[in-house]
C-alpha cells in the first residue's frame, strides 16, 4: 500500500476538523501555500502542520528514536539468531532518557542477552541482567518457539504538557513562510496533535499567562482529532 503525501494527510484532517469547528461559508479550495482557501465574504487562506513534541532534527526525538529502536531489535534477533539462538520472543522496553546514538552496539548488546536468558522460562528479565545496557528500562521473554518469531518495542509513555517552547519555533517556521502564500484577506494555522503518534501526543492547553510574538495568523488553533478537541492560542 502506497503512503499518502503530506497534502492527503492534510485535507483528511482538515476534514476532520470541519466536523468540529465551527467554519464560515464560503467555496473550499485545496491548495498550496496555504494549504485550504475558503473563498466567501472574507478569504481565509488556513496553513496545517503537525505539531511534534520535539523537532525530527533532534536525534533525541520521538520520530528518531522509534525507528532506531525498530532497528535495534531487528538487529539484534538476526544476530541472534545467525548465533544459534532459539527462536524466542523479546518484548522490550526502551528507556525513553537514554536515547540510541548507535544501533550496532547496543544491538549487540541485546543479543548477548537472548544468548544468557533463551532457555529461562518465560517471565520478566531481571533488571540486574541488564544494567549495564542503560537504554533498556523492561524486557520480557517469551520462551515459547515461533517459526515467525518477532521481537517488539513495548513503550510505556506518560502524557507530556504541551511543548511551548516547539510550538513557539513551528510558529516562527510559518511566519516566514507566510510571506510567499497567495493573497488572502485573513490567514488561519491550524496545528494538529494526533493521539494516536507518541512523537506528537500531549495535552491541549494553553496557559492564561502565555502570550505569542506577532504573527500574520489571525487564529492559531491546536487541534486534536480523535477527541474533538479545539483550543484556540492566545496571541
Amino acid at each position: 500500500m502506497s503512503q499518502l503525501s503530506n497534502q492527503q494527510i492534510e485535507r483528511y484532517y482538515f476534514e476532520q476538523f470541519r466536523l468540529h469547528y465551527p467554519m464560515p461559508k464560503g467555496e473550499l479550495v485545496y491548495t498550496d501555500m496555504p494549504d485550504v482557501i475558503i473563498r466567501g465574504d472574507t478569504v481565509i487562506g488556513i496553513e496545517i502542520a503537525s505539531l511534534y513534541i520535539t523537532s525530527g532534527a533532534d536525534p533525541a526525538s520521538e520520530q528518531v528514536q522509534r525507528t532506531r529502536r525498530r532497528q535495534t531489535l531487528v538487529r539484534a534477533q538476526k544476530l541472534h539468531s545467525a548465533a544459534g539462538g532459539r527462536c524466542i520472543e523479546l518484548s522490550v522496553d526502551f528507556q525513553p532518557n537514554q536515547p540510541i546514538l548507535e544501533v550496532d552496539p547496543i544491538a549487540r548488546a541485546l543479543a548477548d542477552l537472548a544468548k544468557r536468558i533463551d532457555r529461562l522460562p518465560s517471565g520478566q528479565v531481571s533488571p540486574t541482567l541488564f544494567k549495564h545496557i542503560p537504554q533498556l528500562r523492561f524486557v520480557y521473554n517469551n520462551a515459547k518457539q515461533y517459526g515467525d518469531a518477532q521481537w517488539r518495542s513495548v513503550q510505556c509513555y506518560c502524557l507530556p504538557f504541551l511543548s511551548i517552547e516547539r510550538l513557539r519555533e513551528l510558529v516562527q517556521q510559518k511566519n516566514q513562510k507566510a510571506k510567499k502564500y497567495q493573497p488572502c484577506d485573513v490567514y488561519w494555522l491550524l496545528l494538529v496533535v494526533d493521539f494516536m503518534d507518541r512523537s506528537q501526543d500531549q495535552e491541549l492547553w494553553w496557559p492564561a499567562e502565555e502570550r505569542l510574538c506577532e504573527s500574520p495568523f489571525e487564529r492559531i488553533l491546536l487541534y486534536k482529532p480523535q477527541f474533538a478537541q479545539v483550543v484556540e492560542v492566545a496571541k
